[in-house]
Order: C-alpha cells, then sequence, then structure tokens
C-alpha cells in the first residue's frame, strides 16, 4: 500500500544553504515530512533520529564528502540501509551512482518535476 506524502520523511543534505531550503520548501509544499542537514556528519547524526526514507545527499561537502557517507551507509545492515540520491554538478554523476550503490541521481540544477518523478519511483 502506498503511504500519503505527507507520511514519506526526506533528508536533504546539501551545504549550499540555497539548495537545500529550495528543495526543503519544495517538498514541504507537495506533503513531505523534510528534514534538512548541513553536512554529511550532521546527518550521520539525524538518520537514526529523523529515520528517512530517501536521502537527497549532495557529493561535495567540507567535512565528509558524499561518497564517504555513503560508504559508511552501505557498511549498515540491509534492513538499515536508506535509497540515497546523489545531486550534484559532477560530470561522472551516473558512474559514481552506478558505483556506489545509489537508487538515482540528478544532475543539478534540475527542474522540479524531475526530483518528484524520481520520489515516486523510489518511494512509491
Amino acid at each position: 500500500m502506498k503511504l500519503p506524502r505527507t507520511q514519506r520523511r526526506v533528508l536533504i543534505v546539501d551545504d549550499e544553504q540555497g539548495f537545500r531550503d529550495g528543495v526543503a520548501d519544495l517538498l514541504d509544499m507537495e506533503g513531505y515530512c523534510v528534514s534538512v542537514a548541513r553536512d554529511a556528519v550532521e546527518a550521520v547524526r539525524l538518520v537514526p533520529e529523523f529515520r528517512p526514507e530517501v536521502i537527497l545527499l549532495d557529493l561535495r561537502m567540507p567535512l565528509l564528502d558524499g561518497e564517504a557517507f555513503l560508504r559508511g551507509m552501505n557498511g549498515l545492515p540491509a534492513s538499515a540501509r536508506v535509497p540515497v540520491v546523489l545531486v550534484s554538478a559532477k560530470e561522472d554523476l551516473a558512474i559514481i551512482a552506478g558505483r556506489t550503490g545509489a537508487a538515482g541521481y540528478l544532475c543539478k540544477p534540475f527542474e522540479a518535476p524531475e526530483l518528484l518523478t524520481m520520489l515516486d519511483r523510489i518511494l512509491g
């Protein structure tokens, strides 16, 4: 049974405040339950508390980059893994997504319908 969006939890992990806020506002308007993290270190703390159903993850961040975060996530038991969508302007994003086992990827900048379609595909 498909849950309504209001019960779907999305964690946005990105060091760019404008991006975080814009995506959070969009998803909030669409009825998602949203939390944000400024970097992967903060995300590590938020995941067990917030229990996201999908993570939107930037690759280039200070302290701990997105790939290091993903390696840590991949080390968790299968039941604790959360689907991750990479969001980045990196040219080799498709290759990185395949190598890391990401559920999907979106090249920045992307349009709102692309993000919503991706989330519907993963959560649906």
